[in-house]
């Protein structure tokens, strides 16, 4: 119940981000970090998710900025790992593993 304020956003944007990352289906992060329709819906859903989950769990009311905070730093991260790793599936570094792999 004591939780700093710093160790809530982190701790919220993790579970956002898990959260995300769940969706079914797959989210397109190109689109979505861009504004749509999806991130809309996403971010109605899981604030409200995460306020009743944290008032469940921790006894905790969320502030609606720490909360906004969170999940645009989750789309945040898991858009620019989505881009590192498209950068990342054709550099010369990866060469060894499709040979490996056959691919």
């Amino acid at each position: 119940m004591g939780m700093q304020m710093s160790e809530e956003l982190s701790d919220l944007t993790y579970w956002l981000a898990l959260e995300i990352a769940k969706h079914d289906p797959i989210v397109d992060f190109n689109v979505i970090y861009e504004g749509s329709l999806e991130l809309d819906f996403l971010y109605q859903l899981l604030t409200s998710k995460a306020q009743r989950y944290w008032w469940d769990t921790f006894g905790v009311e969320l502030n609606p900025v720490t909360i906004n905070n969170a999940f645009f730093r989750a789309i945040a991260m898991l858009h620019q790992r989505n881009v590192e790793f498209s950068q990342s599936r054709n550099v010369a570094e990866t060469e060894w593993v499709k040979e490996l792999l056959h691919l």
